[in-house]
């Protein structure tokens, strides 16, 4: 069998963390290969140094492809080659149509005095997608109006321009994340495709269904380390499932205690996103978390019940006062205070500094005869310095100069302020150290002792495991399974995660 890809004894080092640890890699020409791990089992990184985002580290590191040299960390080195990648993300722009995005990445044709060939750039557009099978997508429509599938469609099409001359190997990361179960079958018949006319696919998912569904052999990754590379007709759900975790997991029976007061937060019926419906209550003092892959649904959940994210169907109270669909005014309005996973992004204004983000969800407590009383604020702010532990110079200093640990007390601080029945907290330790995070989950375990109803949405199994007194885990946008009390584990939740027998419809 001739390798398109090759790599030998790839390692790479972050600050404190092995990522990558003498991985080997090879994939077929014409095969699908699958790339399978738990978070942090290294998958993103090989990618990400495969596509010359990051630098491998110096070492006896090698890479060839169809025998050719090949150089680990430089991305035009990959393009030229002919390896095309379409991220999670997609990485498409909503606004412009698909005739724009193909050619934001391959230009247009022009003529004189550079005038684009309009007519040739649609016909162009509309044969790219139509030999990926998809002749209904309107390639003059912005691609933000297309289905998921059609919008995966554009990416992989955009990447495949030319793909006769020169395209060999094609990296799907996480292609069905976002997909619902209609559109999946769709992006299937996508690579089917593509295998059948020579080109090798490395394909990174959580799905193990679509690993056998797809692959023809996979290589599971755990630590950072390559465990295997095995042909997929010698495994069964379980032992991938055993492959990747370390050891073999037993189910265990689930049972749901009952409670005599009245639950604070409850949700019936709740569908967006990729959450199909979801049905859940959280009581006073109470932590409840929510784990699932990518695409679970359980990356939703919170956006959906703040009115970041429109619903598509079911109810929210607070105490039994409704929260409005898509109004997060409502949220806050009822009691609920939300942590975001993106601090960076949505959560702090980066030019501004900690007393001004930490007070910014309610300065009105503040304005005195008319006037913001600075000193108010910067003595309120102290007073949450120091509550919190924030490692801060002053209350000016701003946000960006913090720690990622520092910085996530701030948010917390600025939810915890407002008083709220409902704390909601997305990825609450992502991108911190360990000592952050432990003083991060003792504001946590806090916050319960308070008697708020605390929901926890988090990919770090360990950390559900840690502060959880109940964990709901989704799969393919439903609730798969409630473990209570005992039966949180590490195990549990992992099998449940990763033990599917098929993608709902």
């Amino acid at each position: 069998m001739v390798d398109t890809l090759r790599i030998e004894h790839l390692s790479k080092t972050f600050p404190g963390q092995q990522a990558l640890i003498d991985v080997s890699l090879d994939v077929a020409a014409g095969e699908v290969h699958a790339l399978v791990g738990q978070n942090g089992s290294g998958k993103s990184t090989l990618i990400k140094i495969l596509a010359g985002y990051h630098q491998p580290d110096q070492g006896d590191q090698s890479a060839t492809m169809g025998g050719e040299p090949l150089t680990l960390g430089d991305g035009a080195a990959a393009a030229a080659a002919g390896i095309r990648f379409v991220h999670q993300d997609l990485g498409l722009v909503g606004s412009l149509s698909t005739v724009e995005n193909l050619a934001l990445t391959n230009g247009y044709r022009t003529g004189f005095a550079s005038r684009i060939h309009w007519r040739s750039e649609v016909e162009k557009a509309r044969g790219a997608v139509r030999n990926l099978g998809f002749a209904d997508i309107d390639v003059k429509a912005p691609v933000e109006t297309l289905s998921p599938a059609q919008r995966s469609t554009v990416a992989i099409a955009r990447a495949l321009v030319g793909w006769e001359r020169s395209v060999h190997l094609l990296v799907l990361d996480e292609p069905t994340a976002t997909l619902p179960g209609d559109d999946v079958q769709r992006l299937f018949d996508v690579i089917h495709l593509l295998k059948s006319k020579g080109i090798s696919i490395l394909y990174v998912s959580h799905h193990l269904d679509e690993v056998f569904e797809l692959a023809d052999r996979v290589t599971v990754l755990r630590d950072g380390r390559k465990v295997t590379t095995t042909p997929v007709s010698e495994l069964d759900h379980d032992k991938l499932i055993e492959l990747i975790v370390g050891h073999r997991i037993e189910e265990s029976t689930v049972s749901v205690s009952s409670r005599q007061e009245e639950a604070v937060l409850e949700i019936w019926g709740l569908r967006g996103g990729s959450l199909r419906n979801l049905d859940m209550t959280v009581y006073p003092g109470e932590i409840v978390g929510l784990a699932g892959i990518t695409g679970s649904g359980r990356e939703n959940v919170l956006g959906l019940i703040t009115g970041q994210i429109p619903r598509i169907g079911g109810t929210v109270t607070v105490g039994g006062l409704h929260v409005d669909n898509y109004e997060p005014r409502s949220a806050l309005k009822a009691g609920i205070s939300f942590v975001t996973a993106e601090r960076a992004l949505r959560g702090s204004i980066g030019a501004m500094g900690v007393r001004e983000n930490l007070t910014i969800g309610d300065v009105g407590r503040h304005f005195v005869g008319g006037r913001l009383r600075h000193a108010k604020e910067r003595q309120e702010t102290q007073d949450w310095i120091r509550r919190l532990d924030i490692k801060a110079s002053s209350t000016e200093s701003p946000i960006g100069a913090l720690s990622g640990g520092n910085q996530q007390k701030v948010m917390f601080a600025k939810a915890m302020r407002l008083g709220p029945r409902v704390f909601l907290l997305d990825e609450p330790t992502q991108g911190i150290d360990v000592g952050a995070k432990d003083q991060i989950h003792q504001l946590i375990d806090s916050a319960a002792t308070d008697g708020m109803a605390v929901l926890v949405a988090s990919t770090d199994t360990e950390e559900l495991v840690r502060l959880c007194h109940r964990v709901l885990v989704l799969v393919e946008g439903q609730l798969q399974r409630q473990l209570v009390g005992d039966e949180v584990t590490l195990e549990n939740i992992q099998h449940t995660q990763l033990h599917t027998s098929g993608r709902a419809s």
